[in-house]
């Protein structure tokens, strides 16, 4: 039975609300994906199709019949609509462009109509149906913001553009957006058959989404959820401190990163945080290595934290309120340099990260808190020496006392793991096999080529999940290949721990300054202690994988998000770099010479109108003498305002006769201009009795005849059209 049925005819006012619903349920589908013609007919088409769905719900024609009908006339409609876009001689006689946009109009306005009249009849006779329209609004409003997901606030292009080019935030369009989509699925849930009551209706429904809208305090995109990826780089206070208690050992620390069989990549495309790199550095390896945590304690089946003194300190425990310097971290010099970076986090993280080896942490002002949960200047000493370079040094740390050393060889009693170990190495050449350096690399070459990366392995519930899988069929993901490759590098001898962070391509700057790090940069790698040169991160490369390579970060969303972040004070000058004392100088002198260059420029548009204006004012101040000359300029300055302009080579005289049928009164300016040009009076002027100044006023008005407002409007807020006049 029909809602009409079942309580007579449905209200006028409530099929009005639902004409309108759909009418912007309509123009919101279409304007994405259409010229402002098609958004146009789509809206009058919905429109009248709810018009007509109502009529016909109403009528006795059954409702197989109608939907029949719709499918065909929509059948109709595309085969029309390709064959006249197919067509060579309509666009010919239409233009392609008027072709195209008629096109448009007609497939969305026919469409729009057929659709809305069939969801229409279907709403009306099955009161099922009526989730049909709620899901049609929903689908419609969810497919113009769906590009804004995953944190890319520029997206989508056509909301986000304008707004944050004035300054803006999209984030408040958005809310609007939703507000609107609630607002339509209210108009069309709405069935009441009083008319005043659906007034009272959709007076609260307005107050309440304006009460929303009021209260509602929009703090910038909501945070990432914390997957559950095993690394635990984004846990919060609760899950943290629960993890600590299960890993709490003897010797205290937190538990390490997990093995999972189902590794959850589900916020691989997420933005979590941007990097700027205040020095051009470039890695050896071409990765970038943002190191979080290091685990090092062996507790008989993974690595945690250490949770001692003087072991792993190197990693900041929480953020720093004041400049904080790093505990032993290495020093600068043949091995490494310094790099400076700038690091916003768009999500919230239990510490900071730095590029590879941080040597002090700087917490800075947030320059936008709607976007950067924390910004923090980190300079850091990074490897700048190839493999070559480390070869021949001892590994570890001389100064280390033997229970330091043996805390960083400890692991697994298992002998497999020193067999397989000593064949890793003996591919290496002889007068390598015994390099500590170059038995590390062999470690991780031999698991990069005899391993596969997959994110669902089956490992995690093996006592030794690392055995299981270095003896087994070696497909697991980092932090499977992290701890093999540590226990094997522990097995020979040699000081090794696994560290969690960020791993980012040097592609993925684009040539810029800006590193944008999402979810899909989570990594576990291994490390090892270089004697002089401090922790070197040696990391395994499967050279098969079962998943496909994590996709780029978006190139427009990396820099808007560096725009934003720019503009921090840079660290304190130390006298050893001159393109920070440049830097420093050309900051004091951004503000002065941007006042100046805005002074400035305020001064040519104002001067602009000044002389704009003295030249249409300076006949009625004229002498005689001068009167006609100035009269004509300001006649022609008039002309230039609406886009008539004498071209080069043209004779005053030609010019006012190719404009007399428009332009009667600029003929008798020239006339007198020229006798006044030769000291004699005009014989052949039919305006003797009228001034030179009001003829210039009646040669201004009939210029403007039949001259769009639009352009008029333009041409007289441009301070220097005076400039073309001829």
């Amino acid at each position: 039975m029909s809602q009409a049925d079942e309580g007579g005819h449905e209200p006028r006012l409530s099929g009005a609300l639902r004409m309108i619903a759909y009418a912007v349920t309509a123009g919101v589908f279409a304007w994405p994906v259409s010229v402002l013609e098609g958004v146009v007919a789509a809206v009058l088409g919905a429109a009248a199709g709810a018009w007509l769905g109502r009529a016909l719900s109403q009528s006795r024609v059954r409702t197989p019949v109608v939907l029949a009908g719709v499918g065909v006339a929509l059948g109709v409609i595309f085969a029309l609509e390709a064959g006249l876009s197919g067509s060579a001689s309509v666009a010919a006689v239409l233009g392609p462009s008027l072709a195209l946009r008629t096109y448009e109009a007609a497939v969305f306005g026919l469409a729009g109509g057929g659709v809305a009249a069939a969801v229409r009849v279907l709403s009306l006779r099955h009161r099922s149906m009526a989730a049909l329209e709620v899901g049609v609004v929903a689908l419609s409003f969810a497919q113009l913001v769906v590009a804004h997901r995953n944190g890319a606030i520029h997206r989508p292009y056509e909301i986000a553009d304008p707004i944050l080019s004035s300054g803006g935030d999209p984030t408040l369009a958005l809310l609007a957006i939703g507000g609107c989509a609630g607002a339509v699925i209210a108009l069309l849930l709405m069935s009441e058959r009083s008319a005043w009551r659906a007034l009272l209706h959709l007076g609260v429904m307005a107050a309440l989404l304006i009460g929303v809208l009021v209260t509602t305090s929009v703090r910038g995109p909501p945070p990432p959820p914390a997957a559950n990826d095993g690394l635990h780089l984004r846990d919060d206070s609760d899950a943290r401190r629960q993890r600590e208690q299960q890993g709490r050992g003897s010797g205290g620390g937190a538990a390490g990163p997990d093995f999972q069989d189902e590794y959850d990549n589900s916020g691989a495309q997420a933005p979590l945080a941007l990097v700027l790199l205040h020095d051009d550095y470039s890695p050896p390896s071409g990765v970038y290595y943002f190191r979080q945590e290091a685990f090092s304690r062996y507790n008989g089946r993974r690595l945690v934290a250490a949770g001692r003194a003087g072991i792993d300190d190197d990693a900041a425990s929480g953020f720093p309120t004041q400049p904080w310097s790093v505990p032993n971290a290495p020093e600068t010099g043949p091995y490494r340099s310094t790099v400076e970076t700038t690091v916003g986090l768009l999500a919230e993280h239990p510490r900071p990260f730095g590029l590879e080896s941080p040597i002090q942490f700087v917490p800075v002002q947030n320059p936008d808190r709607q976007r950067f949960r924390r910004t923090f200047r980190v300079r850091s000493a990074v490897l700048t020496s190839d493999v070559w370079g480390l070869l021949g040094r001892r590994a570890g740390d001389p100064s280390w006392s033997p229970e330091t050393r043996a805390h960083y060889e400890a692991g697994p009693a298992d002998p497999r793991y020193r067999a397989l170990a000593d064949e890793m190495v003996s591919e290496l050449p002889d007068d390598l096999r015994a390099d500590p350096f170059a038995r590390a690399l062999a470690v991780t070459h031999y698991l990069g080529r005899e391993g596969t990366y997959s994110l669902r392995s089956r490992h995690a519930g093996a006592a030794d999940p690392t055995a299981d899988f270095l003896f087994g069929d070696r497909t697991g993901y980092c932090v499977h290949f992290a701890h093999a490759a540590v226990y094997a590098m522990r097995a020979l001898g040699l000081p090794a721990r696994v560290a969690t962070g960020y791993m980012v391509p040097e592609s993925a700057r684009r040539g810029g300054s800006a590193i944008l790090i999402s979810g899909g940069n989570s990594h576990a790698w291994p490390e090892v202690y270089v004697e002089g040169v401090g922790w070197v991160v040696v990391d395994v490369t499967p050279m098969r994988s079962l998943d496909p390579p994590p996709a780029e970060a978006d190139e427009q969303l990396q820099q808007l998000l560096a725009e934003m972040l720019r503009g921090l004070q840079p660290l304190p000058a130390d006298g050893s770099a001159p393109s920070r004392v440049i830097s420093e100088t050309v900051a004091r002198l951004r503000g002065p010479v941007s006042t100046a260059l805005a002074v400035l420029l305020l001064g040519l548009i104002l001067s602009g109108y000044a002389v704009k204006a003295w030249r249409r004012l300076a006949p009625r101040f004229s002498s005689e003498r001068a009167r006609a000359r100035r009269s004509y300029r300001a006649a022609l300055d008039a002309l230039s305002e609406v886009g008539l302009r004498r071209s080069l080579g043209t004779s005053p005289e030609a010019f006012a006769s190719s404009v007399g049928a428009r332009v009667p009164s600029l003929a008798p300016l020239i006339a007198r201009r020229e006798a006044e040009a030769w000291g004699s009076k005009s014989r052949m002027d039919p305006f003797a009795t009228v001034s030179s100044a009001v003829l210039a006023g009646r040669a201004a008005r009939e210029a403007r005849v039949g001259v769009p407002l639009a352009r008029r409007v333009v041409g007289w807020m441009n301070p220097f059209s005076w400039l073309l006049t001829r």
